[in-house]
């Protein structure tokens, strides 16, 4: 039975209702009933924990779907998109989930457990040493031995996706944002011939796939399947190198932040001993090359289903978008932004703002309000002043989908409510843990807008080894349990398929995977290769590459014709109606973003026949040749 209150929440309604609340207190009680919740309500339901769901707001992507606005397909591949539980059930091959089908899988599960969610607003958490109370929009006052806020966060960037007007043609936007959202929304102003500024102080773009050609053969991809996360405990610096391609700050002249100078991001406040470090903000895209490779048999049903070219290097090399300093004028009384000595009038501007979780009043001891800082949450889900709370959702990947945080912090959240011991031991020492973890991944002592972007990989081999779900090197029996412990990517799944929180079918799944991608071997024989050579050797070796890993601008001119016929086909798709007039004002500003290009792309010059694919294909050779004679541990030492 859940306990009712008449009157409105508050510090004095609670003293006067307080001696109604029963003595007995539901274990938990979880604030939101969306996406975030749903690994944790599993696990649960598995140990037969009595917990109520309370919630009323909207999902954002419940606001996507009633604006129509589901037409795009994710940042983020269908492997760290979706949870290890429906994976294992339901995957045949990698891609790139639309939206629609991601919604479709939120709808799933929310109407398996609609039943179990009470319909309302919470207002006010007053916590205490031992439990909490919570307060509702309908005067409900529920007493809870645990909390779990889940509910999500709000942005300006948000309402502009589901409000901006794409129909519009030949206007001028200025975006004083840069991320997936915005990127977005330029892919669909681009077609209609508007103009796009994008006020900036950097930011870090990456293709979401990458084709790798290896002889006769060639090789697919994602982003999210190709960063080696557990390499950082071989050598950390490493790790940076040979992730970036080359050591940070070593220019190479047909890359985009060669080329675009505005759009390289200063990231010395988020550097510290470990790269990427926490607060780094990548913006995923299509490139133009792979893009044309995937869809470009078939354009029209392509963009239908929400596949839609987003290749942000290719705007800024054609010139439909210009990125400008941050601190270029702009009057926004006038609607005027002044960029090369033009004063140009703009349609609409977007501004940009942080990720603000949409939690309710907190008061700590029922009397002092509680402030959220990310760094003062351990991994991002215990709040340092607070007793028995945690929040689930507030930490955001680099990369990989947020389903792979998402699921860790479930278990995490579970274990802690139902095993006392480890509840103790994780929080006894809670502020020391907290000191450490922000000592280990952020530079500046100061808290930064963007502390709670992580690298997906790192966070769930941290969080599994919280949990006591994780992989020991120590326990590598044969050189194939060395490539998936290192090549392997820290998906959730990775971690689920033995232990306490094993889930059917995930050792299927990895199986699948392995064969799929090879076993990952490619991808160890270049950690291999490229970590034993000399710095030099290194540079000159991988810039050889036919393709320099991402943002490489050598491929985008052959793809003029390409890009005009996508342009052709989205307007016919949408129904579009394109004002194509000429503006030599803008077609001025252009040249002015274009100054470093056009002096750069003097000494860009083709690969000269490289090493590269010959030397991986000779490595990974030998490392199928070595785990195909099963031999253990030692008797691999002396050939590697």
């Amino acid at each position: 039975m859940l306990v009712l209150a008449d009157a409105a929440s508050g510090q004095g309604e609670y003293n006067i209702h307080k001696k109604a609340i029963e003595e007995r207190m539901i274990d938990v009680c979880i604030v939101g009933s969306g996406f975030s919740v749903i690994p944790l309500i599993r696990e649960l339901e598995r140990t037969q924990t009595e917990f109520t769901i309370i919630s009323e707001q909207d999902s954002v992507w419940d606001g996507l779907s009633k604006s129509g606005r589901l037409d795009f397909d994710l940042v983020s591949n269908y492997l760290t998109s979706f949870y290890s539980f429906d994976l294992a059930s339901d995957y045949k091959e990698d891609h790139y989930p639309t939206a629609k089908q991601f919604y479709a899988m939120h709808k799933r599960w929310r109407k398996m457990y609609k039943d179990r969610v009470v319909r309302d607003l919470v207002t006010r958490i007053d916590n205490f040493k031992d439990h909490s109370v919570i307060f509702t929009k309908s005067a409900k006052t529920i007493k809870a031995k645990h909390v779990v806020i889940a509910t999500g966060f709000r942005r300006a960037i948000h309402k502009a996706i589901n409000e901006i007007d794409y129909r519009v043609s030949n206007k001028t936007f200025v975006f004083d944002t840069m991320g997936d959202s915005t990127n977005l929304i330029i892919s669909k102003l681009i077609a209609n011939n508007n103009k796009i500024i994008v006020r900036t102080n950097g930011f870090s773009p990456a293709d979401k796939a990458l084709q790798v050609r290896l002889g006769n053969q060639s090789f697919t991809y994602s982003l999210d399947q190709l960063e080696y996360h557990n390499f950082r405990y071989v050598s950390r610096e490493c790790y940076a190198s040979i992730t970036e391609g080359s050591p940070i700050g070593i220019k190479s002249p047909f890359l985009m932040r060669e080329q675009f100078p505005v759009t390289l991001r200063d990231d010395a406040l988020t550097a510290c001993g470990l790269y990427p470090a926490n607060g780094k903000v990548v913006i995923k895209y299509w490139p133009i090359d792979l893009y044309c490779l995937k869809f470009g048999d078939d354009l029209e049903a392509s963009i239908s289903k929400g596949y839609l070219l987003n290749d942000i290097a290719m705007w800024l090399y054609t010139g439909k978008v210009i990125a400008v300093p941050k601190d270029t004028p702009i009057d926004l009384d006038e609607k005027t932004i002044t960029y090369a000595g033009i004063e140009r009038s703009f349609h609409q501007y977007i501004k940009g703002d942080n990720e603000q979780p949409r939690l309710p009043e907190i008061m700590i001891d029922g009397a002092t309000p509680y402030h959220y800082v990310y760094r003062n949450n351990f991994m991002g889900v215990i709040p340092k002043q607070l007793n028995r709370i945690y929040t689930i959702g507030y930490t955001r990947p680099m990369t990989g989908g947020l389903a792979n945080i998402i699921e860790m912090q479930g278990l995490f959240v579970h274990k802690l409510v139902t095993q006392p011991d480890f509840h103790y031991k994780i929080n006894h020492n809670l502020g020391e843990r907290i000191a450490a973890y922000n000592n280990y991944y952020y530079k500046t002592p100061e808290p930064l807008k963007w502390d709670h972007t992580v690298h997906y990989g790192f966070y769930t081999d941290d969080m599994a080894r919280l949990i006591g779900i994780d992989h020991k090197l120590s326990e590598c029996k044969s050189l194939r349990d060395i490539v998936f412990y290192y090549a392997f990517p820290n998906n959730a799944f990775k971690y689920r398929f033995k232990g306490e929180y094993a889930v059917d079918g995930v050792e299927d799944l990895i199986e699948k995977l392995n064969k799929q991608y090879y076993r990952f071997v490619l991808i160890f024989a270049y950690i291999l290769k490229s970590s034993t050579m000399e710095l030099s050797e290194r540079l000159a070796w991988i810039e050889d590459t036919p393709h320099y890993f991402f943002n490489d601008m050598r491929h985008k001119e052959a793809y003029r014709p390409f890009l005009e016929d996508y342009l052709k086909t989205y307007r016919r798709v949408t129904n579009a109606e394109v004002d194509e007039t000429v503006c030599e004002e803008w077609d001025a500003m252009v040249r002015e973003a274009h100054k470093t290009r056009d002096s750069v792309a003097q000494n860009v010059k083709p690969p000269d026949r490289p090493r590269f694919a010959d030397d991986i294909l000779w490595e990974s050779r030998l490392l199928f040749h070595l785990m195909s004679l099963k031999q253990s541990i030692d008797g691999m030492v002396a050939p590697l």
